[in-house]
């Protein structure tokens, strides 16, 4: 079914959606104290539209007021040593690629704090995170004097934090408006033309392959491939440096810096 909405990731109009769910729970992580409370929680609905010209997919009836984020949002895998070593190898990656060593780091939508610790402690460099669902005692690295953290979404009234690497993992598939919102961080960076960025998504390519439904769920209300994804930075003021796949394909990896948007096109 075709519909005449507007792509919120390239601006194109016209998506066709090709899958729907009614009545979901608005929350997959969401810690409720009780039964009644779980059984209340807001329900919506998904509509998966595609976007023919850039290949973007969104959750057409999204709708973001129904969201509860706060420290009750407990979506950490810190507890997995599986992923814990592919976050440390991550790391470990980022700091020798860009030499960050004693420079400044951002990270949007940090979460408990994991991954921006990390890049603290092994680089000994300073950051600042920003997640509305922070609780501060569940930090307790040696690290924490390097590092603040803001409990608040990350927007434009925080450009006076710069860093020489941003980071945003796992947070740009809960945007609804993803090319506002990288736009906003193109703007944040300024004329600081060496920083680089760095963003990591859910692989739909993946999820629609492996007929992963688990994957699909109102918090992710947008769905990016290596195409759409370069697109996105491109349009929004960026060059790409590399993409890559990992974590068994789970994760569209992206490095970018602020540019004329005129990277080598990606085709997927």
């Amino acid at each position: 079914m075709s519909i005449s909405q507007v792509c919120p990731n390239c601006g194109a109009s016209g998506m066709s959606v090709f899958y729907e769910l009614k009545n979901v729970p608005v929350h997959s992580v969401l810690l409720l104290p009780t039964r009644e409370e779980a059984l209340n929680l807001p329900k919506g609905d998904i509509a998966l539209g595609f976007c023919h010209t850039c290949g973007f997919i969104a959750n057409v009836a999204f709708d973001p007021g129904l969201h509860q984020y706060s420290s009750r949002y407990e979506a950490t895998q810190a507890f997995s040593s599986t992923f814990n070593a592919f976050h440390r190898n991550l790391a470990t990656c980022l700091i020798e690629r860009y030499d960050l060593h004693s420079k400044d780091i951002i990270e949007i939508g940090s979460g408990q704090g994991e991954f921006l610790t990390l890049l603290c402690e092994l680089g000994d460099n300073r950051g600042v995170g920003f997640d509305p669902a922070y609780i501060s005692r569940r930090n307790q690295s040696q690290a924490n004097d390097q590092i603040i953290f803001i409990k608040d979404f990350y927007s434009e009234k925080y450009a006076n934090y710069r860093g020489d690497f941003l980071c945003c993992k796992m947070t740009l598939e809960h945007i609804q408006q993803t090319a506002d919102f990288v736009s906003t961080v193109r703007r944040s960076i300024r004329h600081q033309l060496a920083t680089i960025v760095f963003f990591q998504v859910p692989n739909v390519a993946r999820i629609l392959r492996d007929l992963a439904f688990w994957d699909i769920y109102y918090e992710h209300c947008s769905y990016l491939s290596l195409g759409s994804l370069t697109r996105l930075f491109r349009k929004c003021g960026f060059d790409a440096i590399d993409l890559w796949k990992d974590y068994d394909d789970q994760y569209l990896m992206i490095e970018a810096r602020p540019g004329n948007g005129r990277s080598t096109p990606v085709v997927v």
